[in-house]
């Protein structure tokens, strides 16, 4: 619905700029370009700035009997690529109809503002308990059990901070401006594991019948909830740290309404990939990217 929203918006703009540019003379021009004091809020339409929000990879999967700790494709050929993880933003992957998030800029002059950039996505779920089924006491009536679900709370951010110069043509409705931004973006998953019905039996806990003097077979004891042996809680995150050069044009499509295009000539990345698990040491593993012609996005907004 949002999809179909902003390019039913896109459209009404684009289709309205001619009408809208024979209803004002030129002396009316002026009026387009940015002043100082003025403020600009644009939504971003493009590629998303988040990680890959799919972040299950990160958390540590292990039991208390085995597992490794480690990404998905640890000790393998391809284990240097960490580009699936960290979605590092492409020009062939993007799509005009995406909300990336919105921006918020302040005119220190005529020519400079200050701008900040903004996108988040939180989502939580609450834990349910395995409830246990009764499938003997009436064959043909049986209670089914329940599965349990873990606790899970996923958060993904991005925010950006940067100011642009902007530059004078004698078309006084288009604006380009080059400028830099420092960004800083985060992914987080915590889950905590309830009641899930699982037990283990420990070989060495050897118990003996009161009554007989004699060893109780391990499979009549059932063993104790896993929880007993390893924490149920397992977290992983990953950071990363941007500076950019940013280049743009804006378009005034009325006094107030401005349709822009921008990109990052040259950008440079690092980021963390940080696995927690509760009582071990983390699993860090740390990537640098450079690239050329990063993160287009559309431009929608309004300068009041």
């Amino acid at each position: 619905m949002i999809k179909k929203l902003c390019t039913l918006l896109l459209l009404t703009c684009i289709t309205a700029a001619p009408s809208l540019a024979q209803r004002y003379s030129s002396s009316d021009d002026a009026s387009f370009a940015p002043k100082k004091g003025q403020w600009q809020v644009s939504v971003l339409l493009g590629s998303g700035k988040f990680f890959n929000e799919n972040t299950s990879y990160l958390l540590p999967k292990f039991s208390n009997d085995g597992g490794v700790v480690g990404l998905p494709n640890g000790g393998k050929d391809n284990s240097g690529d960490l580009n699936r993880y960290l979605n590092i933003g492409s020009l062939n992957n993007n799509s005009l109809v995406n909300i990336a998030g919105i921006e918020g800029k302040y005119f220190l002059s005529d020519n400079w503002d200050i701008n900040f950039q903004f996108s988040m996505n939180i989502s939580l779920t609450p834990k349910k308990d395995y409830v246990e089924g009764n499938y003997t006491e009436v064959p043909d009536m049986i209670i089914p059990a329940q599965d349990y679900i873990s606790a899970r709370m996923t958060n993904n951010w991005y925010v950006g901070v940067g100011t642009n110069r902007y530059f004078k043509v004698s078309n006084p409705r288009i604006h380009p401006y080059l400028g830099g931004s420092l960004g800083f973006q985060m992914a987080r998953i915590e889950t905590t594991e309830p009641y899930t019905g699982d037990n283990y039996y420990d070989e060495d806990m050897v118990e003996t019948d009161k009554e007989t003097g004699k060893p109780v077979d391990p499979d009549e004891l059932g063993g104790l909830p896993t929880q007993v042996y390893l924490s149920g809680s397992r977290a992983g995150q990953m950071f990363g740290i941007k500076a950019a050069g940013v280049a743009g044009i804006e378009y005034s499509l009325a006094p107030g309404l401005v349709l822009g295009f921008q990109f990052q000539p040259l950008a440079y990345r690092y980021d963390v990939i940080q696995l927690c698990p509760k009582g071990f040491d983390k699993y860090n593993a740390s990537h640098h990217n450079i690239k050329i012609f990063d993160m287009p996005v559309l431009k929608l907004g309004i300068r009041f």
